[in-house]
């Protein structure tokens, strides 16, 4: 088992704080992530550099975002022994990183980076949705989130974790379950229990978009309003066309107007918004 030196701070409840601490947890995130000798690392919220250190003892190139300016100057002093081109502290919020110019030098950080980090659980849908954007700078990203998330990743057609963030992340990745981490492995405690998820970045989407601005509005509405039935939510990014049309169209597509959202699986969600391309122009 590795040792990794903990220098205890204290956490920031309006970030969303819980620094990990236990050891055992930190092996199994390395395990699962797998990182090679001198492959590049992206750390999202790298807190007191727990997780930081024990990806730099497996000859990784970290690349570590930190949002909160109390922790930038430990954790510059902390590595100050590790050489530029395998360490570098970005001080920043990595939801305004300009990931693009990050890893625009590919001598310095090669691509494609893994990304791996125990994320502020606040912002994992952001952090989700944003990786995926930038999917063909990453590898794989093996994560740590809340529980409760990570069902909503792993939920099957129909039920109730179903909706949004299962359908986008699903289009764009293949996804191993990982495995659960009880509230004691981190301090504070939080209320809930968390799980490292592992998600592999596909280098086309797993049924082909036609619009993917257009997909990811219809999935935004429609999953927000996920207990009505279809046409409801239709309607509104079809004001053209009068509700007993739109009804009769959606038949001849292979769709009910009364589904609602979560009996629709990803791949007839990429159907019906290529059905609306076209319908947008009559």
């Amino acid at each position: 088992m590795h040792t990794f030196k903990i220098s205890a701070r204290q956490a920031k409840k309006r970030l969303g704080q819980h620094f990990l601490r236990d050891h055992q947890t930190i092996s199994r995130i390395i395990a699962l992530a797998a990182p090679q000798s001198g492959e590049s690392v992206l750390e999202i919220g790298p807190g007191e550099g727990v997780l930081t250190a024990a990806l730099l003892e497996t000859g990784a190139r970290v690349l570590a975002v930190e949002a909160d300016g109390d922790l930038w100057t430990p954790l510059a002093e902390r590595f100050n022994h590790i050489p530029e081109t395998d360490f570098c502290l970005q001080c920043g919020d990595f939801l305004k990183t300009d990931l693009e110019q990050t890893f625009a030098d590919s001598r310095k950080f090669p691509t494609p980076v893994a990304v791996i980090a125990n994320i502020p659980y606040q912002i994992t849908t952001p952090i989700l949705f944003r990786l995926i954007k930038y999917r063909h700078l990453f590898s794989r990203a093996i994560l740590m989130m809340q529980e409760e998330v990570a069902l909503r990743l792993l939920a099957e057609v129909g039920s109730r974790d179903y909706g949004r963030l299962t359908v986008n992340v699903g289009l764009y990745c293949d996804i191993d379950a990982g495995f659960k981490v009880s509230p004691a492995a981190f301090s504070p405690r939080p209320k809930v229990w968390s799980r490292v998820v592992r998600f592999e970045f596909l280098e086309q989407p797993r049924y082909p978009v036609g619009d993917a601005d257009l997909f990811e509005r219809l999935v935004h509405t429609i999953f927000s309003q996920r207990r009505k039935q279809i046409i409801n939510p239709l309607k509104s990014l079809l004001p053209n066309l009068k509700r007993e049309v739109l009804s009769k169209k959606l038949v001849a597509a292979g769709f009910s107007p009364s589904d609602r959202p979560a009996t629709l699986s990803p791949a007839e969600l990429v159907r019906l918004a290529d059905c609306l391309a076209v319908w947008r122009k009559l």
